[in-house]
């Protein structure tokens, strides 16, 4: 199956330019002594988590079967890669392997803290809640290519970039981190992305292809139990890895207004990596000749005048990071922040599969309980079925009957009890 979309700003990007040089395996940037990805130091404070929805890759075609070593074939391999020839780092267009070890993007398996050299670590501000999960996200471009960023809100990736991001939850040693999937994303010919998803083994030493957007069953997903300590009080919950199907939901709702990949983007890069770090991570790539065009001199941003302490804005970036690819202003009523407010506060919602009880609206000024923005984001309060319809838990995909982060669920209820009635 194929997703073809308007190439852009994504979410997850692992530049493998391992190429070319004689440099050793890199630890990332984000792991801390402990082995404990240093999420959520973004200067804005934003919580550690993903694009929007995920880093699959719906997309197919062509010849590149999965194998059961590392690829079999050229795949625009670099003769100067330093990697094994025919891994990811040096052939991107190659067979993807069954084995993630194969791929060549952790090449010091079972120490999976190490990576290819030149892979680029990002982390999209605001991202996707995803369960609460921690995540790791690269990018990999091909020797010699550029992201063309002519236009700001569609970015093209050159054929054989990929998008990698890896899930985490505390099932490790001691509670420790233990990596759970790891999705990639490729740019393949004609603007077509394909999607790809490696399940980790208990122990953490390889992962398996368990999603392949070129030979399998496009609406077959896996479960498993996760647990998070900050998540249900460390309770084990179901995680889905999502189908290419699933992930093309996502990806091709923000396709239709912005770009294919979600999270990698101007908006969404114009943050530090790090509370350190000396510039954004959109002016870090810049400066690495990452992009063909500089980043504007304003580059896109959330904001809110608000006098309430930054509560208003902090519910807006939460709602683009986990919302706005489908309610974008297309099919869906558009939540993007400029007007969020006006199309939520005091209107009705009804669609084809969703009938909240009377009296319920998107947001009921002074009454958080009938707020069904409120109420679908904390997943397990849903009222009963109406006319053989109900309100389903949001986002659909990507987060199980997990509440949303709950300094979110708090903003959002304390800014709905602090609306007036005469807002209706």
């Amino acid at each position: 199956m194929r997703l073809v979309g308007s190439l852009g700003g994504v979410a997850l990007v692992t530049t493998l330019s391992a190429c070319g040089g004689s440099e050793p395996t890199v630890p990332s940037a984000s792991m801390n002594m402990g082995g404990r990805i240093a999420g959520g130091g973004m200067a804005s404070g934003a919580t550690s988590g993903g694009l929007g929805g995920g880093g699959m890759a719906l997309g197919g075609g062509g010849s590149h079967a999965a194998g059961d070593g590392a690829g079999a074939g050229a795949g625009g391999a670099d003769p100067d890669c330093i990697a094994p020839p025919s891994t990811l780092p040096c052939a991107p267009l190659g067979v993807m392997p069954v084995s993630l070890k194969a791929t060549g993007l952790f090449p010091a398996l079972p120490d999976w803290t190490q990576h290819a050299p030149g892979l680029q670590e990002y982390a999209p501000d605001p991202a996707l809640w995803s369960d609460g999960m921690e995540k790791q996200r690269f990018l990999l471009l091909p020797k010699g290519t550029k992201i063309d960023t002519t236009n700001r809100k569609q970015w093209v990736f050159p054929e054989g970039t990929l998008f990698v991001k890896t899930f985490f939850d505390e099932t490790g040693p001691q509670a420790t981190l233990r990596p759970i999937e790891t999705r990639l994303i490729r740019a393949a010919a004609g603007s077509a992305y394909e999607f790809f998803v490696y399940q980790w083994s208990q122990d953490s030493t390889d992962a398996t292809l368990v999603v392949n957007d070129l030979n399998g069953d496009i609406n077959a997903n896996v479960s498993l139990m996760v647990s998070l300590e900050a998540v249900n009080g460390g309770t084990p919950f179901s995680h889905t890895l999502p189908s290419r199907n699933e992930c093309g939901q996502c990806h091709e709702k923000n396709a239709v207004v912005a770009q294919t990949i979600i999270g990698f983007d101007e908006l969404r890069l114009n943050t530090k990596l790090r509370v350190d770090a000396p510039r954004t991570q959109l002016r870090e790539f810049a400066d690495a000749g990452l992009f063909t065009q500089p980043p504007p001199a304003d580059p896109a941003t959330i904001t809110d005048a608000s006098n309430d302490g930054g509560r208003l804005l902090r519910i807006k970036r939460f709602v683009f990071g986990n919302c706005v690819s489908c309610h974008n202003g297309d099919s869906q009523f558009d939540l993007r922040p400029d007007v969020f407010v006006t199309h939520t506060v005091g209107k009705p919602t009804e669609a084809q599969s969703v009938m909240p009880p009377e009296g319920w609206l998107r947001v009921v000024p002074g009454d958080a309980s009938k707020s069904v923005l409120y109420v679908q984001m904390q997943r397990t309060m849903l009222p009963p079925e109406v006319n053989g319809r109900r309100l389903r838990a949001m986002p659909p995909i990507g987060l199980n009957d997990v509440a949303a982060e709950q300094s979110a669920l708090e903003d959002v209820r304390e800014w709905i009890t602090s609306l007036p009635g005469d807002r209706q």
